[in-house]
């Protein structure tokens, strides 16, 4: 009789979570995968009360930040002016976007086509714009020959549509390049007309597509456009030397700085470029180089712009290097401590079915705030081998490669399905939208948020796609078919 007395008084004055004070129960929460924070939810009033604390999701979303995992419609908000509930919902919809995203077969959420479908249609070129709520889609397609259309896509609605339409006759049209500045009132510079390159903006409150792109200013004479970002545009002459000019448009378009290679190798193509505050990396097929963006009196006193030799080069022992994507990094702790982030660099050597993953790593001695020079380097030159990736794609056939600020490179590859066997190409052939999540230090991105090698998206049969794009933050792709309409996935 006694023990039972003494039981039950020690089964009643065992402690209960209840009892556990609330800073404690707070830090045990903060310990716990978030799917597990929302099923307490459901167990207390207490634990409810716990779980729609501000503090607790203010947590949760700042650790999804730190971790460079994307917060779908975010877009530059502050933290401190959002509800609990608002902090909630974004970091759901972030979490349940990781998690589908580095699936091995994500679901797909929506599929919408559009666009007009016509024979001998091709869109060679479709980008996101930055920024703006990732509601923008450019795309370029080339129809009846000479014929290009340039037309921008709001992505929002139900069914996607043109607010924006552009539409060049002229054989000489080259090329668009979009702003990686979202900030910038100039959206892209395009090569119009053989001696031409004209800056635009879009309307978007136009309701006439036909006049929502507004041309801002223009450059005369014969050039390649390269890159634009802010209120910087770098050009390469098409003579045979091949130099480069950065130009300042943000009043008055005028040539700031040429550039110039001492190895004589400026008739090699650029393949890509990253510009940031006062240098420029350039990736040509066998070379990399950094140069200072900043104008110089020239040494010897010559005519014309300032002159601007690299600051640093490496040389490529490969052979013909096909394609190059690269994207920096994003990074919290490199942006907290205004660093430069690590740029992902994709490559692939023709001919071949892999890709290259190399990493260009910041210069440790490098110090922020000071400017560019010999002495303070921003990045070392030479890229660092990470790792190779496998993709069983027929190398005779064209393909399609895209890079996201977040990691993830997507691969749109044709298969055949005894080619594996060494017999040629199948009859039946069909395409796969695979993707893998790039690390700096190689091998797969790991956490409670996701495990992954690869990703296959999307698969089918025949040979109807030919270019891809992709949005991370929002879960987005988008694919052009050889009909020339533009295909969208939608993964949150």
């Amino acid at each position: 009789m006694n023990e039972l007395t003494i039981g039950s008084r020690i089964r009643h004055r065992s402690p209960s979570l209840d009892t556990i004070p609330l800073d404690i129960l707070f830090d045990i929460f903060q310990l716990l995968p978030i799917q597990s924070v929302l099923a307490l939810r459901q167990t207390s009033k207490s634990f409810d009360a716990i779980t729609r604390m501000r503090s607790l999701w203010a947590f949760f979303l700042r650790t999804l930040v730190q971790q460079n995992i994307p917060i779908p419609y975010f877009d530059g908000k502050s933290p401190e002016s959002l509800s609990a509930l608002e902090l909630e919902r974004f970091t759901c919809r972030a979490l349940a976007l990781r998690i589908n995203w580095t699936n091995p077969n994500p679901s797909l959420k929506r599929e919408i086509h559009f666009g007009e479908a016509e024979k001998r249609s091709d869109v060679f070129c479709m980008e996101f714009l930055p920024g703006r709520g990732n509601r923008w889609l450019v795309s370029v397609t080339s129809r009846a020959y000479p014929k290009y259309i340039i037309q921008c896509w709001d992505l929002t609605v139900l069914q996607p549509v043109c607010i924006a339409k552009l539409t060049y006759t002229d054989e000489a049209y080259n090329r668009v390049v979009i702003n990686n500045d979202p900030s910038s009132p100039a959206i892209m510079a395009i090569q119009s007309k053989p001696e031409v390159t004209e800056i635009l903006t879009i309307d978007f409150e136009e309701k006439d597509p036909e006049s929502a792109f507004v041309p801002l200013s223009a450059i005369d004479g014969r050039r390649v456009i390269h890159l634009l970002s802010g209120s910087t545009l770098v050009t390469r002459c098409q003579k045979r030397d091949g130099k480069l000019s950065i130009w300042d448009i943000s009043d008055q378009p005028h040539e700031k700085i040429q550039l110039v290679s001492p190895s004589l190798l400026q008739e090699d193509r650029c393949r890509t470029m990253h510009f940031c505050d006062d240098y420029l990396i350039i990736f040509l097929i066998r070379t990399v180089e950094l140069y200072s963006t900043i104008p110089r009196p020239n040494n010897i006193a010559t005519p014309g712009v300032p002159i601007s030799y690299p600051l640093a080069q490496h040389n490529f022992h490969y052979r013909i290097i096909d394609q190059v994507n690269m994207s920096q990094q994003v990074s919290w702790h490199a942006a907290r401590l205004h660093r430069p982030s690590p740029i992902n660099i994709v490559i692939r050597i023709w001919p071949g079915d892999t890709l290259h993953h190399f990493v260009l790593d910041p210069n440790p001695a490098y110090v922020p705030g000071r400017e560019t020079s010999l002495y303070n380097l921003p990045y070392l030159v030479q890229p660092t081998p990470v790792q190779m990736l496998r993709f069983p794609l027929l190398s005779n056939r064209e393909w399609a490669i895209a890079l996201g600020r977040y990691g993830t490179v997507l691969v749109l590859d044709n298969r055949g399905l005894d080619v594996a066997n060494g017999m040629g190409f199948s009859d039946f052939q069909y395409q796969r939208l695979a993707g893998r999540i790039l690390t700096t230090t190689g091998g797969s991105s790991t956490s409670q948020h996701g495990s992954h090698d690869s990703m296959a998206f999307r698969v089918r049969g025949g040979s109807y796609w030919n270019r891809a794009a992709i949005d991370e933050e929002s879960g987005r792709i988008v694919v052009s078919n050889v009909d020339g309409t533009i295909t969208l996935f939608e993964y949150l």
